[in-house]
């Protein structure tokens, strides 16, 4: 054998053990390390379809020395004060609740990710439809001012050349459930709600989709929600807010590829037969990007129709961070939803 034959030879010897180092040079990426001490994080969750996969959240982030103890509300609202007072570490909660807070002066939210698009719906008795937006006038339309859903349907009104304040709202308080009632006994015709409450009209045979649609809006788009953290926990622990965004990321991208499991979860945590649960996440899609611009009309319109005393579109920047979500992702701002 030759010098440059032994050279060559040496040299494929070391790309082989390279090769066969990589795994492990995976396994060490700093970012996926786990953190030194253990830490538990208070979580907030709702029983909404589209949060659901984060049931999967503590065993993805135990990987990383980080307890997860999952809080639950009833409501969006909710979550969002207890989060601002730093009762809870994290939630998600609606695209409008970091603006709701800060036209009050909450000023310790930081929203980190998105969550998708889709799971508020329209809901009408079944044998019916509204085939465009200048039909609902004379309609009995059922909304919860304030939610997301409620949100979307408003600025689509706007968006078709409708006067809201001249349609005839009906508002229902408590519970999807008691909308499904109100419809069932005639008092609306229409139902401005969110999944499952659409999912088990369907699937029970007394409700259908209306030909419109309310998560086509241009002003607030099919938004569902926002990942948050509390900012002072986020200043403090940094290194665990990035493994908390990595974990919430691999769950979202599992949950989007095994729709089956993801179903499971939902029923079995929110007590539902499992066709109602498939059919609620069924026109959900998951989704980490995080549409900043989007948020800012949400915020304008929500100062613009009085929900909030003063604007805080030319503000909300501030209260979002891409940090997290780029280093989890290895995309750039723009590529997460900074311009959209």
């Amino acid at each position: 054998m030759n010098h440059r034959t032994r050279i060559v030879g040496r040299s494929i010897a070391a790309l082989f053990a390279l090769a066969a180092l990589a795994p492990a040079f995976a396994q060490t990426d700093p970012l996926r390390a786990p953190l030194p001490a253990p830490l538990k994080v208070r979580n907030g969750m709702l029983n909404v379809p589209a949060l659901s996969p984060l049931w999967l959240l503590p065993e993805y982030a135990a990987k990383y020395n980080i307890q997860i103890e999952q809080v639950m509300f009833q409501r969006f609202a909710d979550a969002r004060t207890a989060l601002a007072s730093g009762d809870i570490e994290m939630t998600a909660f609606g695209p409008q609740d970091i603006s709701l807070g800060l036209g009050q002066g909450v000023k310790t939210l930081v929203g980190v990710a998105g969550v998708g698009s889709g799971n508020d719906c329209l809901v009408v008795r079944k044998g019916d439809d509204i085939k465009d937006w200048k039909a609902l006038s004379g309609k009995a339309i059922g909304i919860g001012a304030g939610s997301i859903s409620w949100l979307k349907f408003a600025a689509s009104v706007q968006e078709n050349g409708l006067e809201y304040s001249k349609l005839k709202v009906v508002n229902i308080i408590g519970g999807g459930g008691n909308y499904l009632k109100a419809l069932a006994a005639k008092e609306i015709d229409m139902a401005v709600v969110w999944q499952p409450f659409c999912a088990q009209a369907i699937v029970d045979g007394t409700g259908a989709y209306p030909t419109i649609d309310h998560n086509r809006s241009k002003t607030v788009g099919g938004l569902i929600s926002v990942l948050a953290v509390n900012r002072n926990f986020m200043d403090k622990n940094r290194d665990a807010v990035q493994r908390l965004v990595i974990s919430y990321v691999d769950v979202l991208n599992y949950a989007q590829a095994n729709p089956q499991r993801w179903a499971r979860v939902y029923a079995e945590k929110a007590g539902l037969p499992e066709p109602v649960a498939a059919e609620s996440i069924r026109i959900t899609r998951l989704d980490a990007t995080l549409p900043l611009e989007s948020i800012k009309r949400i915020s304008k319109f929500l100062s613009d129709n009085g929900v909030i005393p003063r604007d805080v579109s030319g503000e909300i920047a501030q209260y979002y961070t891409y940090d997290f979500l780029a280093k989890a992702t290895g995309k750039a701002p723009a590529q997460l939803g900074l311009n959209q």
